[in-house]
């Protein structure tokens, strides 16, 4: 299959060679505990195209994708956990915000508007979901580059 990075197809996996896993993915120099990620890349037309996988608690978050070398993703998805298919492609990097009081991080929201999800992280810094979708949380639109991609 023929990838073009400029039309916002959501990567095949089986098409990409697997590259490496980051554990507890900081974003903005935060790490988010259970925050993991496989990377995964693919030459195309002299250029490589790299995959983020995410996953919290085991469970795939998002992917994104974009150009090594580029600061940027060029697009990301996000894994809808009711079908168990994506919202997306959208371009740029997925929104991403750190929750974080006086003793640290203590989960992370993705996504902005009806594509908002609150991930916490438990007692102790176990990963736990809170995917209720209460009308008084809204995330504020922070974006932030993807490490490894």
């Amino acid at each position: 299959m023929a990838f073009s990075g400029d039309t916002g197809e959501l990567p095949q996996l089986t098409d990409f060679t697997f590259h490496k896993t980051l554990r507890d993915v900081d974003f903005d120099g935060v790490p988010i505990a259970g925050l993991d990620a496989d990377f995964y890349r693919r030459p195309v037309a002299g250029r490589l195209l790299s995959v983020g996988v995410y996953r919290f608690a085991g469970a795939e978050t998002h992917r994104a994708w974009g150009w090594v070398g580029e600061e940027h993703c060029s697009w990301h998805a996000y894994r809808d956990p009711a079908s168990g298919g994506f919202d997306g492609p959208f371009r740029g990097c997925p929104e991403l915000r750190v929750l974080t009081a006086d003793e640290g991080p203590y989960g992370f929201e993705l996504g902005a508007g009806d594509l908002c999800r609150r991930f916490l992280l438990g007692p102790r810094g176990a990963p736990g979901v809170d995917d209720r979708g209460d009308a008084d949380r809204q995330a504020e639109r922070e974006t932030g580059a993807l490490e490894g991609v």
